[in-house]
């Protein structure tokens, strides 16, 4: 079994409160690009020290500054600090995200107030709040020889949104599903620079966060750590000098670090390989030899190497596949003898459908073959069935929406199991999708009048996968959004979401989401169509599309041409991608 060295582990950390979004005007804006390997251009920035005579508030404003430098430069910040503070004052404790920031003189103190957005945790992992919070710091500050100091700085770095959005950027540490048979991301933010590489690996070496929580597991033996930084050659190579632990690894052990490090490194545009070495000397990364190129694990990618981008629909007799000029009916019997279905899911292989019938009541699953032309049923006796959903290892997820509340299911070829899921068992769920990886489940949860997106992780036998446990889902802070009736939620990358939603009473549109809540994002140009269903891909070269309008209509994202129309206009409806 490939996963036999990997160990699980859990770290619980202390998250600080926090909001979930970056907001200008709005809580929603353009998210930057997750996962693509370019070079940006960064422009230094050097704030000015503390000037001679400065006032109080003038020297607390520059030391709030000076913590805009990049690159960083906390030897400015301590400057602006009385002796003693500079001592205590820890950078990496925390760092918050905050704009608005006002300066104002109060008595013996100065005030200074700003709306905190989110905090970053020392592995660069953001923490989950519910609302932004306005927050008012009072800094105390003292004469030494003649000139204003801080004696209290406020706890850890403190920047605005700007420089978070030019400087920092969106990563994920890897780390393996319970069966070992795939990847799972965890993300962070780093700091552009010299020590992006060296963060990195430092941070996926110390585990898994709590935003797995304890979930995944990891090839890293106890005690392994960096025992000098990454260094990058202009050939693109990134040496990476571990301790003495790594030349002890069971080669199997060792392809499977390599297999982390690789994805973890990959979206840096710099790096094209890695080399592990101990004492200077490279290692064999099991037959790979000491070289090994960052696509080399490509088979562990969590949006599922491999699996099917074709679109399917609903059509007039059962299960379509669109493409551009025409709609086609899937053989087998689930194309046919279905005109009233409510939903579809196909898995990653488009090899098996299931469909809902129109009852609601019953999910039959079928191969999409016109050689096997039977089908049979893995969930029955229901009330109100969700569109399914498929993972990675072959099991169907239903929701079901009964008088009690929602039930939770896993179901394969053997039956169904219900699943306690605390915080979506037994409430009303719109709609839900389960990551390609099966690590997390999401779901759009109605509480009276108000719905929210929340998130589950999801634990499982390696042995039999089907055989899960779920931990309380954590809601996923989306302020001012109202999320479409119909609940459309789909997987849009392993680490962010497509759903329909309306801003503060806005148009109904199709909004990108990050799972820890820290990037809510719109797409540019004009849809014009009401969206009514959606359809999303974790595979990044797989354009999102949207169903709408009548007669139904589907539009295809692009990035060159935004919105344009896609496929025939007819009785296409629930679009979905495999999944």
């Amino acid at each position: 079994m490939r996963a036999t060295y990997v160990v699980m582990i859990a770290v619980v950390a202390a998250l600080l409160s926090a909001c979930v979004s970056i907001p200008n005007d709005s809580p929603i804006e353009r998210g930057r690009d997750v996962g693509v390997r370019d070079d940006p251009q960064l422009n230094s920035n050097v704030p000015p020290g503390p000037q001679p005579g400065a006032s109080r508030e003038e020297i607390v404003a520059g030391y709030f500054d000076a913590m805009l430098a990049y690159p960083r430069d906390d030897d400015l910040t301590r400057s602006f600090l009385t002796e003693g503070a500079a001592q205590d004052w820890d950078p990496g404790f925390s760092l918050v995200i905050y704009d608005e920031r006002e300066i104002s003189l109060d008595t013996d103190e100065v005030v200074v107030s700003a709306r905190r957005l989110g905090v970053l945790d020392e592995r660069g992992a953001w923490s989950a709040a519910s609302t932004v919070e306005q927050v008012a710091l009072d800094v105390r500050t003292e004469r030494i020889d003649g000139q204003w100091r801080v004696t209290d700085p406020p706890v850890g770095t403190y920047i605005d949104a700007d420089y978070f959005d030019r400087y920092y950027e969106p990563f994920s540490l890897y780390y393996f599903d319970p069966t070992g048979a795939i990847l799972a991301p965890d993300p962070v933010y780093y700091l552009l620079g010299e020590q992006t590489a060296t963060e990195l690996v430092e941070n996926l070496l110390r585990g898994p966060g709590p935003s797995l929580g304890g979930v995944v597991s990891t090839a890293v033996p106890d005690g392994l750590e960096l025992t000098g930084s990454v260094q990058v050659r202009s050939n693109g190579l990134a040496d990476i000098p571990l301790s003495d632990g790594a030349a002890q690894m069971p080669a199997d052990q060792r392809r499977l670090l390599a297999a982390q490090l690789t994805w973890t490194l990959r979206p840096l545009a710099e790096v094209d390989s890695i080399a592990l070495e101990v004492d200077g000397e490279a290692l064999d990364v099991a037959g790979s030899g000491a070289r090994v190129p960052v696509d080399e694990f490509s088979g562990y990618d969590p949006a599922v190497l491999g699996a099917s981008r074709q679109l399917f629909g609903l059509g007039r007799q059962g299960l379509v596949s669109v493409s551009a000029d025409a709609l086609s009916r899937v053989p087998g019997v689930l194309g046919t003898g279905w005109p009233g279905a409510r939903s579809a899911a196909v898995d990653l292989t488009a090899s098996q459908a299931a469909l809902v019938g129109s009852p609601g009541t019953e999910v039959a699953v079928g191969p999409l073959s016109a050689v096997e032309p039977t089908s049979s049923l893995w969930y029955r006796d229901g009330t109100d069935v969700l569109r399914p959903a498929w993972d990675v290892h072959g099991v169907l997820w239903i929701v079901d929406n009964t008088g009690d509340g929602a039930v939770v299911a896993t179901a394969t070829a053997r039956g169904s199991r219900p699943v306690d899921v605390p915080g979506i068992s037994g409430r009303e769920v719109l709609g839900f999708a389960v990551s390609r990886d099966g690590t997390r489940l999401a779901a759009i949860v109605r509480d009276g009048e108000q719905s929210r997106l929340v998130i589950s992780l999801v634990d499982r036998d390696a042995d039999a996968p089907a055989q899960v446990s779920l931990s309380a889902a954590d809601s996923i802070a989306t302020p001012g959004l109202t999320f479409s009736s119909t609940g459309d939620v789909a997987w849009m990358s392993p680490i962010s979401l497509a759903v329909l939603a309306n801003d503060e009473g806005g148009d109904l549109q199709p909004l990108e989401i990050r799972i820890d809540g820290s990037d809510l994002s719109t797409f540019d140009g004009f849809l014009p169509v009401r969206p009514t269903s959606l359809a999303a891909s974790a595979a990044a070269d797989v354009p999102l599309m949207v169903g709408g309008g009548a007669p139904r209509v589907i539009y295809q994202r692009s990035l060159e041409a935004g919105w344009a129309s896609y496929g025939p206009i007819g009785r296409v409806r629930a679009i979905t991608y495999p999944g």
